[in-house]
């Protein structure tokens, strides 16, 4: 039997296991999508992203539109079976969804209907959910709303935050792919069509979010400080500059000043809450490399004992 002809879509390190699974698998990859090589980094070096990196290494074609609404016409050049999306960051034209044979999936991470959007890992963690999980969805022009294939079931633990959770996402997606290819590639997949009244969205992280809000309750600021470490991490103003708070421990206390900093020993940090404080245990200050507590206290964070964040 002949081969099957896939084309990838993906950008980040979730999307690459997909990937590897798919170069695991008995189909040809015959072209990756990605986004643009971009700086990152103090220095601005610019840097290729997880996904071109993987299809380097096993010599697959790869295309880096700006715009794919616009500049499309590589795809649609490859006549193939299916297009397989995770990640990707861009939002494909009907063109492209009318494209494969057996038309596009993409692995969305959410049990939807829920959390519809761009950040659905870390808004599930964000809001205190236990759960979370894979969906396989069949792409139509409306954000996540297609009809949902199959999906899987994630646990997510209290010790999780978006990073440990997005390489359980990574790793359900490639599985899930795995089993259920054969059927994508055979034309008999079943899709059943989502509850738009069940419908939630997770829109991505606005620049304001990231900031913690210190009013709310010690349970929705530990949630929140998880959902955003440690990309792109949540932070509170300490000495007029950002201070971001990338890994911790929560501790009840009792006689607590909400927002304060208090130094239990010489090379230790807590950030004050209303019911507890936060042990941190690696930080950045606005402008200076990510380091353990340890070293920050070496230096800078003794400033900051006794003082108030906000």
């Amino acid at each position: 039997m002949d081969k099957k002809h896939v084309i990838f879509m993906g950008t980040p390190p979730i999307a690459a296991k997909v990937l590897q699974a798919l170069i695991d698998s008995d189909v040809i990859i015959d072209l990756v999508v990605t986004q643009p090589d971009k700086k990152t980094g103090r220095k601005q070096k610019l840097t290729v992203s997880a996904v071109k990196e993987l299809a380097l290494q096993h010599h697959i074609p790869v295309f880096q539109p700006v715009r794919i609404r616009t500049d499309h016409q590589a795809i649609l050049d490859i006549p193939c079976d299916l297009i397989v999306t995770c990640a990707y960051g861009q939002i494909v034209g009907q063109d492209i969804l009318d494209h494969p044979r057996y038309g596009c999936v993409n692995l969305h991470g959410s049990l939807l209907p829920a959390y519809r959007g761009g950040a659905p890992i870390q808004r599930a963690i964000m809001n205190g959910d236990k759960q979370s999980g894979m969906s396989l969805m069949k792409m139509v022009r409306k954000m996540d709303a297609g009809p949902v294939q199959s999906q899987a079931v994630i646990e997510i633990e209290d010790t999780d935050n978006s990073t440990t959770l997005f390489e359980k996402m990574g790793d359900c997606a490639a599985e899930l792919l795995k089993e259920q290819l054969p059927v994508l590639l055979s034309g008999k997949a079943v899709y059943k069509e989502q509850d738009e009244q069940l419908a939630t969205f997770a829109p991505v992280i606005a620049r304001e979010e990231e900031q913690i809000d210190l009013s709310a309750d010690d349970k929705r600021i530990v949630d929140h400080i998880r959902g955003l470490s440690e990309e792109p991490g949540a932070y509170v103003i300490a000495g007029n500059k950002k201070l971001k708070i990338i890994d911790f421990v929560y501790e009840p206390k009792q006689d607590t000043q909400c927002g304060r900093f208090s130094a239990p020993d010489k090379k230790s940090l807590c950030l004050e809450l209303h019911d507890g404080a936060i042990r941190i245990l690696s930080c950045q200050m606005e402008g200076k490399p990510r380091m353990p507590v340890k070293d920050f206290m070496n230096g800078q964070g003794r400033s900051l004992i006794n003082t108030a964040a906000r």
